[in-house]
């Protein structure tokens, strides 16, 4: 057993049948999506709602201080003391005061990316530099992610004809949170969850990953499908929050992580951008919904009560045009 793994149960091992391979991700170019690459954007968003983006302008300095770091830090100190400090999370990263289903072979670390929301040094506990260090990375990180999202969604609002307010309420991007994940080396010889199927519930997220760890895997025609890595490429997954803003035009992807092989372990570090709370989404006129208008308020408030009262996310369902209030 790692050491670093928490001294409670586990979920039972999982029969899983491997991932198909060959899935091909549209390759997109930050620079390019504003102009001529508008239509390459859209139409991975309406295909399979995830892209690979290149020319990024993240240094690779960064990214790689980032991914050794969090590989130190939560790879290799005490689980006492990752514990103790605020943003942990060890199974899911939902909310710990609400039951959830299953639980993930995973830990991580949550950082919000509002301003005033990093903790003190005085909060983080003994040995807290490592720890302070690392959320001044991943703070430097989430201005990369904040301004790659801008990008994107406006390229996106543009394409759907949103107008000027609802560009400015769909993307509060410096609102966003990130999420640094180790899937630590899993013992068995059965698979396990690194992290259960679901969609994302933002507008975008933005994934960095190890250059040489797999496990990613989005759901295509019905099968699984394996995302192999791609050295110094961004990965882009619409959430559900875009599947409504573009009335169902384009898709939130449903994806899963494979827990690490016995002698590996997986890092990576997710960014999720959402609206305004008080953002009231809906497709702008001249496209016909499946979704009624809703705030993302109330999205988030239905997915806390669906994960209390069941365990799981039900997610955009509960919002069907059809669906009765």
């Amino acid at each position: 057993m790692d050491p670093s793994c928490p001294p409670f149960p586990q979920a039972p091992p999982l029969q899983l049948q491997p991932g198909l391979p060959g899935l091909e991700l549209p390759t997109l170019d930050l620079e390019r999506v504003g102009g001529d690459g508008r239509a390459a954007l859209a139409a991975a968003c309406r295909d399979l709602g995830v892209f690979r983006v290149v020319n990024h302008g993240v240094p690779g300095e960064l990214r790689g201080r980032l991914m050794e770091l969090g590989k130190q830090l939560l790879g290799r100190e005490p689980f006492e003391l990752k514990k103790a400090q605020p943003g942990y999370f060890w199974g899911t990263a939902a909310l710990q005061s609400l039951r959830v289903k299953d639980v993930n072979w995973l830990e991580g670390l949550h950082v919000d990316l509002v301003p005033g929301s990093s903790p003190s040094p005085s909060r983080v506990g003994d040995g807290g530099d490592g720890w302070i260090r690392v959320r001044a990375l991943m703070a430097e990180y989430g201005d990369h992610m904040a301004r790659i999202a801008r990008k994107l969604f406006d390229a996106l609002a543009a394409e759907l004809g949103l107008d000027g307010p609802q560009t400015a309420s769909y993307l509060a991007e410096r609102r966003g949170f990130l999420r640094l994940y180790r899937y630590p080396p899993c013992p068995s010889s059965h698979s396990r969850l690194g992290m259960e199927p679901h969609t994302d519930s933002s507008v975008l997220s933005i994934i960095l990953g190890q250059d040489h760890a797999g496990g990613l895997q989005v759901l295509r025609g019905g099968a699984w499908h394996d995302v192999s890595p791609a050295p110094g490429e961004l990965l882009v997954n619409l959430g559900d929050m875009m599947t409504a803003i573009s009335g169902g035009l384009y898709q939130s992807a449903r994806h899963r992580v494979l827990a690490s092989r016995p002698s590996t372990e997986r890092l990576s570090c997710c960014y999720f951008a959402f609206p305004r709370d008080d953002a009231v989404l809906e497709a702008p006129g001249g496209i016909s919904s499946a979704y009624r208008p809703f705030s993302y308020r109330e999205f988030r408030e239905q997915v806390q009560a669906d994960i209390k009262a069941t365990g799981t996310k039900v997610g955009l369902s509960r919002f069907h045009a059809t669906t009765t209030r």
